[in-house]
């Protein structure tokens, strides 16, 4: 990577320093083109594609039509606009790139020695129209590219393998649309002759066998042969194993092969999805931004979860360890981005104590890849110029995060720091135990289990009932219950939704909180005079969408010769991403220093949201919110029917509340939520401002706060994540949160009603309070659950307007 950074250093050097009407300018910006390019194939950094596009065009354009150089510069723009499409999805940028590609093939000699490479990038670009619209002529058309390619290249020439390759890509497509038998024995012939072609640590080599282990994949899948599978699963294997090959790359060789075994050979199978989990990291390192480790992470999706259910699948193992594994694995390959942040938050009072220097340089380069790129690489370069491009503010991050890599080394070197900001073990989680088990929850295809986490240690309960096809179903039909049920339309059956919410809640005890508390020995509520138990929920993935602490048959609970068959009549129920994201947590528990300080933020309007986005009972939580919690700060937005008005630095801006967040022990914010439905680090509580400035989920990422202690988001669909890709991840604003120190958040899972969420916000802290003021937010769990156990038994019928709040954190 070093020799590709100073290439790209070079060429963006060289097209700088020559003039715009220069003849060689093209040449060069071609030049920095195909390095920008190969640098996004290896590293997956959006900003280095978009460049790339930039300079191919900027090539092309200034060439003359006739010029024979502009073919090369046309198959340039060609290659780089189909990346894009792969990366979004863009129709327009796919045509874009078919007609760049053909029109410099078209430019081309028969006999030009780069022919093949321009019929190559049109090969790719066809066939990626073909897998998304379907079209048969695009595939033949791409077929007979790719074959021409190799037809006019020598069986010695370096390139022979990327065109063998292609044309076996396109035979195995076909084969799958048509189900030509030679098509597939073609394609495996091609692919493997691409393989002996290519040395073995050549990094292509990764793709080549990654392609003939899919091809081999397929024709065992249809002929059953053993010897195909074999080879088929050796190819996958080695291409996992070739190191200079792009993570990614080496990832989806080993999840391949893994899924090829996972029925006859579980345990095999097991341990290729587990290196293929350990070299997540590497996929998504801690000097990409945020948007493209999103995107990395969610295009192996479950890939923790598939891990996990095969070691516990893999019956010749010992029991006793698998339960153990599998939740090692579930905690090192879900929630990533949050964890390399919480990873370097820990305690440095030694660290400073001991070695000064080494501290403040870990912390200086923390903090910098905390915050946004733009910002980051502005004070790591500390360059009062110009604002860099993107391409170069990715670079400059990357560069922060390899010494940031090499300060961690030094500070592992040192005696006693061995296992400084290193994940913690699956012994260091038992002891998140002691306050009450930890559930984690696994939904996936080879089979669904809890890993029940006590003091004891780790043992699974199986759950055949749940299903992924089964849980989406449920989760569709809840979301559409919940919207049913708040539909104002005057015809809208509004209880008969309430009465399907309600059906969900009853199967999602039945099939998961249910055999959980019956395993954990919860099987009733406590005696009387008894305190009640807390259980952590960390639901993972699709069940991350339901409320697991209000499954139950609610309705039921009373009647002669039934148990208490609820979770909110058992125990008191909280959530967490992670077993490790618990235990940060807790590590922010320590009393504030007195007197504790509130921050209140009330948006009874909204601007810029249809009729003001009216909430008229937040002026009401936000009066009584002042009568009880200490020393409060309120920031409230002015009312535009009337004359009121307020000081700038009382309206509820994001600097605002940034201003007020570091001293403050409770912040509480009564307004609008949003979950952007594809990006969840966009996510937002909508302030004043939140249409120039918003106070998003990325951009609370920095925030790393000493004296905060309870964060109540009453606003809607705080603790949701939509992408389901993202799931794994918990990116919302409740973990936001928590990451930036709030051990105790209060979220929602849904939208809820103005005037119950009030109601809701008054008995929590009424709860949570004494009429001194002081506030035990150590109680911030037994609060809540009090508070909408209490409005259950008031509103059965209607657990949508009590069940979307949940407690996160310690």
């Amino acid at each position: 990577m070093a020799d590709l950074d100073a290439a790209i250093d070079a060429g963006r050097e060289a097209v700088e320093a020559t003039p715009t009407d220069h003849p060689d300018r093209a040449g060069l910006l071609s030049n920095l083109g195909y390095s920008l390019g190969a640098r996004f194939a290896r590293l997956g950094v959006v900003a280095d594609l978009d460049a790339a596009i930039d300079a191919a065009r900027e090539a092309a354009d200034v060439t003359p039509t006739d010029h024979p150089n502009r073919a090369i510069y046309l198959s340039s723009v060609g290659s780089a606009l189909r990346a894009r499409f792969e990366r979004w999805g863009t129709l327009a940028d796919l045509d874009a790139a078919i007609d760049a590609s053909r029109e410099a093939v078209e430019a081309t000699p028969t006999d030009d020695p780069n022919r093949a490479m321009y019929l190559s990038s049109v090969e790719s670009a066809l066939r990626a129209r073909f897998e998304r619209l379907g079209a048969l002529a695009d595939l033949d058309a791409a077929l007979d590219a790719a074959r021409e390619a190799v037809d006019i290249t020598p069986t010695d020439h370096p390139n022979r393998a990327i065109y063998l390759s292609s044309v076996g890509s396109a035979l195995r497509a076909r084969f799958e649309r048509l189900g030509v038998v030679a098509d597939l024995d073609a394609a495996i012939d091609a692919a493997r002759e691409a393989v002996e072609l290519t040395p073995s640590d050549h990094p292509n080599r990764a793709e080549y066998l990654s392609n003939l282990g899919f091809a081999l994949g397929i024709r065992f899948e249809r002929s059953g042969v053993a010897t195909d599978l074999d080879a088929a699963v050796q190819a996958l294997v080695t291409a996992a194993e070739v190191g200079s090959a792009a993570p990614s790359v080496r990832v989806w060789a080993g999840r391949s092969a893994g899924g090829l075994l996972a029925s006859s050979d579980p345990g095999r199978a097991a341990g290729l999805l587990e290196g293929a989990v350990r070299l997540l990291p590497e996929v998504a390192p801690r000097g990409l931004d945020r948007l493209d480790q999103q995107e990395l992470l969610g295009g192996l999706a479950g890939l923790a979860g598939d891990a996990a259910a095969l070691v516990l699948a893999d019956l010749a193992a010992p029991v006793d360890e698998r339960a153990g594994r599998a939740l090692g694995l579930l905690e090192s390959g879900r929630v990533l981005l949050l964890a390399q942040v919480m990873a370097t938050r820990g305690d440095l009072t030694d660290l400073r104590a001991l070695h000064p220097d080494l501290a403040e340089r870990f912390t200086e380069l923390r903090d910098l890849l905390d915050q946004p790129p733009s910002t980051s690489v502005r004070l790591a370069t500390a360059d009062p110029g110009p604002a860099p491009d993107k391409a170069t503010e990715a670079r400059d991050r990357r560069r922060v995060a390899a010494e940031m890599d090499l300060v961690l080394e030094q500070i592992r070197g040192l005696g006693g720091y061995a296992s400084f900001a290193l994940p913690p073990t699956v012994e260091d989680l038992r002891g998140q135990a002691g306050q009450g088990p930890v559930v984690t929850f696994n939904v996936n295809d080879y089979r669904s289990d809890a890993l029940l986490l006590t003091e004891q240690g780790v043992t699974n309960v199986a759950l055949p009932d749940l299903t992924p096809t089964v849980v989406i179903d449920r989760i569709e039909a809840f979301h559409q219950a919940l919207a049913d049920s708040s539909d104002p339309a005057p015809d809208a059956d509004r209880a008969a939704a309430q009465q399907r919410v309600r059906e969900i809640l009853a199967w999602l005890w039945d099939t998961a909180a249910s055999p959980v508390l019956d395993a954990l020995g919860y099987t009733g509520p406590p005696a009387d005079g008894q305190e009640w138990p807390r259980l952590w929920w960390a639901p993972g993935g699709l069940l991350s969408l339901l409320p697991l602490h209000a499954a139950g048959h609610h309705t039921q609970r009373h009647d002669p010769g039934h148990q208490a068959r609820t979770v909110l009549d058992r125990v008191v129920s909280s959530y967490t991403p992670t077993i490790g994201a618990l235990r940060y947590a807790r590590q922010h528990t320590a009393p504030p220093p007195a007197p504790a300080q509130t921050l209140i933020v009330a948006m009874p309007y909204t601007p810029g949201l249809e009729q003001e986005g009216r909430l008229p009972a937040v002026t009401r939580e936000a009066a009584l919110l002042q009568a009880r919690l200490p020393q409060p700060i309120l920031l409230t937005e002015p009312d535009t029917d009337t004359s009121t008005t307020a000081r700038g630095d009382q309206i509820p801006t994001k600097a605002a509340v940034f201003m007020h967040l570091a001293d403050i022990t409770i912040a509480h914010f009564a307004c609008h939520g949003e979950s952007h439905p594809t990006d969840p680090s966009q996510s937002q509580l909508l302030l004043h401002d939140w249409q120039q400035d918003p106070l998003t989920v990325a951009s609370l990422t920095p925030v790393n706060l000493g004296y905060a202690r309870l964060a109540y988001l009453s606003a809607c669909s705080t603790a949701l994540t939509q992408n389901p890709q993202l799931l794994d991840e918990s990116i919302h604003l409740t973990t936001a949160f928590q990451l930036a120190g709030f051990p105790h958040v209060i979220g929602t899972l849904w939208e809820i009603n103005d005037e119950y969420s009030a109601d809701i916000t008054d008995a929590f802290y009424t709860r949570l309070t004494d009429s001194e003021k002081n506030v035990d937010t150590d109680r911030a769990a037994h609060a809540l659950h009090d508070t909408i156990r209490s409005l259950r038994d008031q509103l059965p019928l209607t657990p949508s307007l009590w069940a979307a709040h949940l407690h996160a954190g310690a």
